[in-house]
């Protein structure tokens, strides 16, 4: 069947200066003839007039490409038009009525995979790329793209496929009792395998908070300045701030970027004892949402609160949560008389100073600095890849266990095939069209 001829608006939906419409396909030169009266040359951007129904539209820059030398792998032409409503709507009217067919969300980039331009890893880090909201997801983004994944397991995937053609070659053999792949080595190669896939994998979490916005939680008991600080840290009234005990009874997420970060900002319901049922289960989500932060703020009021109510609480966040960073915040400065009138020891002391807000922000800044990975470090920041990645090692530790346990070849072949199955599937060396459509369908179109 031969491949339809697609085209969408590549740009925002919006009045702006300019909007672009591309076109993808076997379709595109001759479709693109019918509209822009000089001759299409590829690999040149030519200003001309473009046409509907014989009347000139717009007056366009007109960029083209010759497969296989383009995004796509497919003859490619793109338009740049003044950026009216009407005359996209009318543009892309015109070339629909020529034979093109609206594409569907990411159907650019799926028909790159498809034609060997990206694999199926690369092809997401456009996704990602599009969507990054800070210099460190970018940095994430262009990794993948530029294929740190993709050569990881391309170098692992040879290893295996060697030596589990050899087993298949063996089961060929079955009748001649004769041996191809060496034990020894296979034993020695499957335990780095895992040592690899079992590291790429401990990165998950710090490459998921990275893509998505670091999970940092504002936590302590009721009036400690909580509210406060998510107002102060966005810049903005997000959440009510009051004398009240217990103001907070649910927790607020808002998005901020600092330095080269996104963060998920939550303030959590002050943390107490406390009759009222609704105010309990607002300080019983709070605790959830300590066990899931990368970075706990917790701040504890000097003077009002006792140091066991403190140290404990402090110590139930780390048991809670050991792998968090955990800041103690001195909070109401503006109140203490000198340093001598306050109980507790924190690591930063918070007033209504902006210089006591400049120290915490230069200090988170800091901290996730030190946390970037380094510059040739593999870093799985996506689920998907995260659950492949976790199913082949299950795969490669039976196929261990069947090889110390000398179980038959048949076995060690099928956990060898299904490991390079699971592999397989981050790049696209082995997908189901089903999971091509889940993938691309959450693109925008025109990308």
């Amino acid at each position: 069947m031969k491949a339809s001829t697609i085209v969408a608006l590549a740009t925002p939906q919006g009045i702006g200066a300019l909007a672009v419409i591309r076109l993808s396909g076997p379709e595109a030169f001759g479709i693109a003839a019918k509209h822009f009266k000089q001759t299409v040359r590829p690999r040149e951007v030519q200003l001309g007039l473009f046409s509907q129904a014989s009347k000139p539209l717009d007056q366009v820059l007109m960029t083209s490409f010759k497969g296989p030398h383009s995004f796509t792998g497919e003859d490619v032409i793109e338009w740049t038009f003044h950026g009216s409503h009407f005359i996209i709507e009318q543009a892309l009217a015109a070339l629909l009525n020529s034979g093109a067919t609206l594409a569907q969300p990411g159907e650019f980039t799926q028909r790159a995979f498809m034609h060997g331009k990206l694999d199926l890893a690369q092809a997401e880090a456009v996704g990602d790329l599009i969507a990054s909201e800070s210099y460190a997801s970018h940095e994430l983004a262009m990794r993948q793209l530029k294929g740190s994944i993709s050569n990881k397991l391309q170098d692992l995937r040879q290893q295996m496929i060697d030596f589990a053609a050899l087993i298949e070659l063996e089961l060929d053999f079955g009748e001649e009792d004769v041996e191809f792949a060496n034990r020894d080595k296979l034993a020695a190669l499957l335990l780095e395998i895992q040592h690899v896939v079992a590291n790429m994998l401990s990165t998950f979490k710090q490459g998921q908070a990275i893509r998505e916005g670091i999970p940092m939680i504002i936590a302590g008991a009721p009036n400690a300045g909580k509210s406060t600080l998510l107002n102060r840290l966005v810049h903005d009234d997000r959440a009510i701030v009051s004398d009240i005990p217990g103001t907070t009874r649910d927790s607020i997420e808002v998005k901020f970027r600092l330095g080269q970060h996104m963060f998920r900002l939550i303030d959590t319901a002050g943390i107490r004892t406390s009759d009222d049922a609704i105010e309990q289960m607002g300080v019983e989500r709070s605790w959830a949402n300590i066990q899931q932060a990368q970075v706990i703020l917790f701040l504890a009021d000097p003077i009002d609160s006792s140091i066991d109510e403190v140290n404990t609480m402090r110590s139930r966040m780390k048991d809670l949560n050991p792998e968090a960073t955990l800041l103690t915040l001195l909070t109401k400065r503006d109140r203490w008389a000198n340093k001598q009138d306050i109980k507790h020891q924190g690591d930063i002391c918070i007033g209504k100073d902006d210089k006591d807000l400049k120290v915490l922000e230069r200090h988170l800044q800091d901290l996730m600095a030190s946390q970037m990975p380094e510059a040739g470090q593999v870093l799985i920041a996506n689920t998907r890849h995260a659950e492949a990645l976790k199913s082949s090692l299950g795969a490669l530790k039976r196929a261990e266990d069947n090889l110390n346990q000398g179980t038959s070849g048949e076995l060690l072949a099928f956990d060898l095939r299904e490991a390079l199955g699971h592999i397989g599937s981050i790049t696209g060396e082995v997908v189901a069209d089903d999971l091509l459509g889940s993938i691309f369908s959450r693109f925008c179109i025109g990308k």
